[in-house]
């Protein structure tokens, strides 16, 4: 699975490693070190984080929007994919790839998901509905 295989859910694949995961998503990389990963825009749920119910494990998560954030107001569209993490370190659950991360962005604030699978079925209208391996977004360029 990478990150050009087409708009979708790619069924929670998880990775032990940031290299595991940016090998198979180049297009969407992970920052290899941890600042790196610190400093990108990611949802926490206030600082609380999202339990794990996909695989029980009852971890608290944070998602990431790759590559580089979820952008600001400002900054222009990507298209990538958004990963749970455990704040930057693994294991890195994908929950949606080839997606707008400011459409991801918004689905995931717009909801304020607690657990990890009401944060798969807020971005699960962005991943619906394509498997053209077009962005949803028309305007988003990958980044």
């Amino acid at each position: 699975m990478s990150a050009t295989s087409g708009a979708g859910s790619p069924r929670n694949t998880a990775y032990t490693s940031v290299q595991a995961y940016n090998s198979a998503y180049p297009d969407a990389p992970m920052p290899e070190g941890a600042t790196d990963r610190n400093m990108l825009r990611s949802f926490t749920a206030a600082g609380a984080g999202l339990v794990d119910d996909l695989t029980a494990s009852e971890r608290r998560y944070t998602l990431d929007f790759l590559p580089g954030g979820a952008p600001g107001r400002e900054e222009p569209e990507r298209i990538g994919t958004v990963v749970a993490t455990r704040w930057g370190n693994g294991p890195y659950l994908v929950l949606a790839e080839n997606v707008s991360l400011r459409q991801a962005w918004e689905a995931i604030t717009a909801r304020w998901p607690s657990a990890l699978s009401a944060a798969a079925e807020a971005l699960r209208s962005l991943t619906d509905g394509s498997s053209s391996g077009t962005p949803q977004h028309p305007r988003a360029v990958r980044g």
